[in-house]
């Protein structure tokens, strides 16, 4: 009896996957980045507060005649 197609599809992808891993071998050979001076580097600015709701509808009143 078969499996299922997506059963098949994510047995090969899984082992596809293990592949790469045992080829790429260990990730003792990357640099550490380096630490910056400054601690507060890479921190980014708090977004501005934005209003919820912008499509407000106006009123005018109708001219007096």
């Amino acid at each position: 009896m078969q499996l299922p197609l997506h059963r098949r599809i994510k047995a090969m992808l899984q082992a596809v996957m293990e592949r790469i891993k045992r080829r790429k071998g260990p990730a003792t050979n990357r640099k550490e980045p380096e630490a910056p001076e400054d601690p507060y580097a890479y921190v980014t600015a708090p977004r501005k507060p934005r209003t919820p709701n912008r499509s407000a509808a106006a009123v005018a009143e109708w001219p007096e005649e």
